[in-house]
């Protein structure tokens, strides 16, 4: 049954906001086109309605009404509310995010058709001025100390493990075999681990073990019974008490080279002296303090704005962000060892500090796709291709080899034109690439 579009005077809305973006809407739809809805489904009945006595498709339209009233009338109600609610979405301009909820249907005897619908929308962003937007840079300086600091942890990097005939201490790398240990009091060969290289201090294994190593020479033996905890994984394990038997096959001490030439060859043979490798870290903290700066400035523009331009977000994409928060923050605390959070007033203010921050985010997004849609921004081929010459150019790189990296990662591909798109307006929003 195709449905009329509604004509004037035909159905009237009046739209009321229950709570931001969630909008409850009053509809009446007029007698007369609400009796049309029901003389179509009726057409359409008549063609398919067969009883006895008649064919199909020839059973007399008023016996038809008659019999089947209530069927024609739920029916015309049922095709009629998708029609009036696409009506009011596009005469109201709404962005719905959800399936709207109808309600309070009424549809007496020689009177308009009335209902409720609630559903939430997309808010209606109307920004002021957004372009050129001045935040102050800040005078970016690096320090000498901050200089030596990034120079003692490329020395770390470049330790050497060096073997030794000597008791095992902490730092050094040990490498052993070690297997369980039956009821028999035999290893079980087949689940032995062979050459398994473990740095004593680093938790790599029960802290238990590394004790009984520490102060074990080459070809030195042991048996040492780990506790696992009763919510260790792989579950098989959980609960119980394992004996294991080790060897010590090696040990190696960890010798961080001494600070000159030598080492600055190490980290890039480009560096000929300590003084080139101090130059070059000099310039690339300064190039990273200024890319911080960008960040700050390109941030704070977008809240003097949104600041300038207060509106409110969906409560399900809140809701939705808040949710995805409170799971990265259970995922951080099980990764280091924390139980869930049981302050009460600690736990309003972590709720409170993630409305905050699931707000600005939204806002940001809704912003940005407003900017996007005035200035006519998006991403092309071109954009794609001008940033991959350039990713190779910084990594050197094949550019066809960054590409192939790129292009078979739909991930890497998204967060690549998610950056270009931003990039773009934030040209926008501080007057230029730079910024202003």
């Amino acid at each position: 049954m195709m449905a009329r579009r509604f004509q004037e005077g035909e159905i009237s809305v009046q739209v009321s906001a229950a709570d931001g973006c969630m909008k409850d809407i009053c509809v009446e739809i007029a007698h007369a086109r609400f009796r049309d809805e029901k003389a179509e489904v009726l057409g359409e009945m008549m063609k398919e309605i067969v009883l006895p006595g008649f064919r199909k498709g020839k059973v007399p339209r008023d016996i038809i009404e008659r019999r089947f009233a209530d069927e024609i009338h739920a029916e015309a109600i049922k095709s009629i509310l998708p029609l009036a609610y696409e009506h009011l979405v596009a005469s109201e301009g709404f962005e719905p995010l959800g399936d709207p909820k109808f309600g309070d249907i009424k549809a007496e005897a020689d009177m308009p058709l009335t209902f409720q619908v609630s559903v939430e929308v997309a808010p209606k962003l109307d920004i002021g001025e957004y372009r050129g937007i001045s935040v102050a840079k800040e005078e970016v300086a690096v320090t000498d100390e901050e200089i030596e600091e990034v120079i003692k942890n490329l020395q770390q990097r470049s330790a050497d493990y060096t073997k030794v005939d000597r008791a095992a201490a902490a730092g050094d790398v040990v490498v052993l075999d070690f297997g369980p240990v039956g009821k028999d009091g035999a290893v079980k060969e087949k689940k032995r681990v062979r050459n398994y290289p473990v740095q004593l201090g680093a938790g790599q294994i029960f802290p238990e073990f590394e004790q009984t190593i520490i102060g074990k020479g080459t070809d030195a033996t042991g048996r040492v019974e780990i506790a696992y905890p009763k919510d260790y994984e792989p579950e098989r394990l959980a609960g119980r008490t394992v004996p294991y038997e080790f060897v010590v096959r090696e040990i190696r001490e960890r010798k961080v080279p001494e600070l000159g030439d030598d080492l600055a060859a190490k980290v890039d043979p480009k560096f000929k002296t300590v003084a080139d490798l101090r130059a070059d870290v000099r310039e690339r903290l300064r190039e990273e303090k200024e890319k911080e700066d960008l960040r700050r400035r390109e941030e704070r523009a977008v809240d003097l704005i949104l600041e300038k331009n207060p509106f409110d977000v969906p409560g399900s994409m809140r809701d939705r962000f808040k949710e995805e928060l409170r799971h990265e923050d259970e995922h951080r605390r099980e990764s280091a060892g924390v139980g869930p959070e049981e302050d009460g007033e600690r736990k309003k203010q972590i709720d409170e500090l993630f409305t905050r921050i699931a707000v600005r985010n939204i806002k940001r997004y809704f912003l940005f796709e407003h900017i996007a849609g005035r200035e006519g921004i998006s991403v092309s081929e071109a954009d794609l291709e001008e940033e991959f010459q350039r990713l190779a150019a910084e990594s050197g790189e094949p550019v066809e080899e960054i590409k192939k990296i790129v292009m078979k990662d739909r991930n890497r591909l998204s967060n690549l034109k998610h950056r270009i798109f931003e990039r773009k307006i934030f040209g926008v929003i501080l007057g230029g690439p730079g910024g202003a």
